[in-house]
């Protein structure tokens, strides 16, 4: 792994006070401290039928909805480094949540994932950046959070159902890519 010229290079410090040069603790950490994967899905989903709605949302608070795009955003900054840099994952994906039954007391997980992308990480961040840059996206990421916080419209020109399957997808390749970490070991 090259050596980062700076020590919060995926601007985690701002919504979780942890600085890491690691792109794939950056997953663990959004999951930990911003939301679990059915909170992303569920806000996600929300935001971006409002979109399309033409009117503000108002059912999540913008608080939370500012940490969890910070958290997107620090997420895609991750997944953009171990795309220039050809990074491996530090650990084999735990692929036992794409079970087909839950858990008792768990969630069912059901995973957009197409077959051969499950537990290939490298695979749905190629696919990632091929719909988009990082640029993009960034800018993309930028107005569905304003769209968000503000109670006024924006005429927003995006395939937003696009935006939210391919952000979903890096979100739970991230979820799968961090079940087992220990976060402060």
């Amino acid at each position: 792994m090259q050596f980062l010229r700076t020590t919060d290079p995926f601007h985690t410090e701002s919504w979780c006070l942890e600085a890491t040069t690691n792109p794939y603790r950056v997953f663990a950490l959004c999951f930990y401290h911003a939301g679990d994967i059915h909170e992303f899905r569920k806000w996600l989903l929300h935001l971006f039928l409002f979109i399309e709605q033409f009117e503000g949302q108002t059912q999540i608070p913008p608080f939370k909805l500012c940490c969890a795009f910070m958290a997107i955003g620090s997420v895609i900054d991750a997944a953009h480094y171990i795309y220039t840099n050809d990074l491996e994952p530090d650990q084999q994906a735990d692929l036992s949540i794409l079970a087909d039954e839950a858990l008792p007391g768990q969630k069912k997980f059901a995973s957009y994932f197409i077959e051969k992308e499950q537990g290939n990480i490298r695979k749905v961040i190629e696919q990632f950046f091929a719909y988009q840059t990082c640029d993009e996206w960034k800018s993309s990421m930028h107005m569905a959070l304003y769209h968000g916080v503000t109670d006024r419209a924006l005429g927003v020109e995006m395939d937003e159902f696009s935006v939210w399957f391919y952000l979903m997808k890096l979100l739970e390749a991230a979820y799968i890519q961090s079940r087992g970490v220990d976060i402060y070991a």
